[in-house]
């Protein structure tokens, strides 16, 4: 529903243009250091079908207030799941090496607190992890801010179509810490 057959080839097009463009800013992507994936607003899974021949697997998750595109995602062969990310994601055992958010900030802001869902995102993300974040200058800028609390090594970059001004991207990678007392034992 809400969707077209012209919408889905468009997506599909552009999510390769984007995931190349990704390759260039997160080395590791496409390698064996990277094999689990959280596509944490997904539309119709294109992200996953860009790296369905990478050495890694996605969770592809459909927001539970967005459009109820999660059919299309598993006719695609690929899986994912419902979520209100004003609410916990049920992670167990499983942390992810890599969040993909595109958008999911300006979606959702309006219901809760990004820093929460930033929170819930260091959760669920492993140690050295990454997130790559696809947003609106505004919440890059925030989560920048915010992120550097967490320990999160950010740096924004322009999308692959730079002339773009309404996104752009923020690469973060989760530092491995601990305190000083457990480091000198």
């Amino acid at each position: 529903s809400g969707g077209s057959d012209g919408a889905f080839r468009k997506d599909t097009t552009q999510w390769v243009a984007r995931v190349k463009h990704y390759k260039t800013l997160v080395p590791d992507l496409g390698t064996d250091k990277i094999r689990n994936v959280m596509d944490m607003n997904t539309l119709y899974g294109g992200f996953a079908a860009a790296v369905i021949n990478d050495p890694l697997w996605v969770m592809n998750v459909v927001s539970s207030y967005g459009l109820n595109s999660l059919n299309v995602v598993y006719d695609r062969g690929l899986i994912g799941t419902y979520n209100d990310w004003c609410e916990a994601f049920s992670t167990y055992p499983r942390t992810y090496d890599l969040l993909h958010v595109d958008g999911l900030f300006s979606a959702e802001s309006h219901r809760c607190e990004m820093k929460y869902v930033l929170l819930e995102m260091d959760r669920i993300l492993r140690p050295a992890g990454y997130v790559i974040m696809r947003e609106s200058p505004h919440f890059v800028n925030s989560v920048k801010n915010l992120a550097a609390g967490m320990r999160w090594n950010c740096h924004q970059r322009d999308t692959e179509d730079a002339k773009n001004g309404d996104e752009k991207l923020l690469i973060c990678q989760k530092k491995d810490w601990r305190s000083s007392k457990a480091a000198s034992e």
